[in-house]
C-alpha cells in the first residue's frame, strides 16, 4: 500500500519553483491545507532502510526546498498512510506550524562541536591514599573520582562561558549540549540569520585564535532542526 514519506512543512502557496526528487526517485509534491503544505513524496509504509545513501536523499530534498522557502524539516522516516492524514497533521498543528515557520524564517541552523583536554587535577594529585581496607579504599576512590568531575565540570563551565560570549550577538538562538564525551566538551547548534552566516564562521576564526587548544568543527548551513517546535520529530 502506498502512502506519503513527509520530508518537512512549508508555506502555501507557492508551488515548488523546480522540479526535486525523492527518495526511490519519487517526484516530490505538496500536499496543502489550512495555508500550509507538507512536502512529500509517494512511499510504502515501510521504513526505508537507515544508510547514507537515503540520509543524504532525505537531506538533500530539504536543502533543495530551503534554498528557496522557510521549511520545517521533519526526522527520517515520517511515514503517513494517505492524504487525509496528511491534511489532519497540517490541520491539527497549524497554529505551531505557523509560529515555527516565522522563527525559522530567513534563518539557518549553524552547528559548532569544541573539543578540549580536560586539565589536570592538581587537587587530586596531591590527595594521599587514605588507610583502611578494601572497602574503605573503593569508597574514598570514587569520593575523590566525583570530586574531580564536579571540579572539572566547573572548569568547563566556565570556559563555555567565555566561548559563548561572542556568538550571542550573531546568533538568534541556540542550543547546546555539554560533556556528551570527556572530550567533547561543547556540541551546539545556532540559528543565525542568513546574512550572518560569513560573520558567524568569522567569529568561530576568533575564537579559534583565541583558544588555541581546544579543537573547532564548524559545520552549515543546514536546515533549522534543532528549532522546528511542532513539527514532527
Amino acid at each position: 500500500m502506498d502512502g506519503y514519506y513527509l520530508y518537512g512543512i512549508v508555506g502555501f502557496p507557492p508551488p515548488l519553483p523546480c522540479r526535486i526528487r525523492g527518495l526511490g526517485g519519487d517526484p516530490v509534491s505538496l500536499v496543502p491545507h489550512a495555508g500550509l503544505a507538507a512536502v512529500v513524496s509517494r512511499s510504502g509504509l515501510t521504513p526505508w532502510p537507515l544508510d547514507a545513501e537515503h540520509l543524504t536523499r532525505h537531506e538533500a530534498v530539504v536543502e533543495e526546498v530551503m534554498a528557496c522557502r522557510p521549511v520545517l524539516p521533519v526526522r527520517f522516516n515520517s511515514l503517513l498512510r494517505d492524504e487525509g492524514t496528511v491534511r489532519m497533521l497540517l490541520g491539527e498543528r497549524a497554529p505551531a506550524f505557523r509560529s515555527a515557520l516565522e522563527r525559522v524564517s530567513g534563518r539557518v541552523e549553524m552547528g559548532l562541536r569544541v573539543l578540549w583536554q580536560p586539565p589536570e587535577d592538581a587537587e587530586a594529585a596531591g590527595e594521599e591514599e587514605i588507610g583502611g581496607g578494601p572497602g574503605t579504599g573503593y569508597l574514598y576512590r570514587r569520593l575523590g573520582e566525583e570530586r574531580r568531575q564536579v571540579r572539572l565540570r566547573r572548569a568547563g563551565e566556565r570556559l563555555i562561558q567565555a566561548l559563548q560570549a561572542p556568538f550571542r550577538s550573531l546568533a538568534v538562538e541556540s542550543r547546546l549540549r555539554r560533556f556528551m564525551t570527556e572530550r567533547l566538551l561543547l556540541s551546539g547548534a545556532y540559528l543565525v540569520e542568513r546574512e550572518r552566516v560569513d560573520a558567524f564562521r568569522e567569529g568561530v576564526a576568533r575564537a579559534r585564535a583565541g583558544f588555541p587548544g581546544l579543537s573547532f568543527l564548524l559545520t552549515g548551513p543546514w536546515p533549522p532542526y534543532h528549532f522546528v517546535d511542532g513539527a514532527p520529530r
